[in-house]
């Protein structure tokens, strides 16, 4: 028992030359700060962001009972609620009065905030020339803002 006090386990990385059989050891950082930043969590599952300088990473950590039937589903239907979870609390809708709601385009006034939210979709399938798309897409939102100008300079 009285090893344990005179040894300490420290976690690293070692490089090793392979040539000159040189060894560098980079302990990792212990400064208290969490290498993970958790965005979502479902049991012991969870989506998180690396928070690395050099590379940073989105990862998905799933974990299935070991007596599940069918391990793989239970993994996409974790990772179908979590997903849908994440979109709902990374694009939350601007609340306010509706100025224009089309098929591919909606433009929202929050007077409230004085912020106006513009959603614009495209499908790049059905429509090859997104380019075009796009200017029809931002024509219509300008003639939105003209339609509806006394509204926005008395939201400012």
């Amino acid at each position: 028992m009285s090893d344990n006090k005179k040894t300490r386990n420290i976690r690293g990385v070692v490089k090793v030359n392979t040539e000159t059989f040189d060894m560098t050891f980079k302990p990792y950082n212990e400064t208290g700060e969490p290498a993970q930043f958790v965005i979502e969590k479902m049991g012991d599952s969870k989506i998180y962001e690396t928070l690395g300088e050099k590379k940073s990473r989105t990862v998905a950590h799933l974990v299935a009972k070991a007596g599940d039937p069918d391990p793989l589903v239970t993994f996409y239907e974790q990772l179908d609620r979590m997903g849908r979870s994440m979109q709902t609390k990374a694009k939350p809708k601007l609340k306010g009065r509706t100025l224009m709601d089309e098929e591919n385009a909606r433009v929202t006034l929050s007077k409230k905030e004085s912020r106006i939210e513009m959603v614009l979709g495209i499908d790049l399938k059905a429509t090859p020339n997104y380019n075009q798309a796009l200017m029809n897409l931002m024509y219509k939102v300008n003639q939105c803002f003209a339609t509806n100008q006394t509204s926005l300079c008395n939201a400012r």
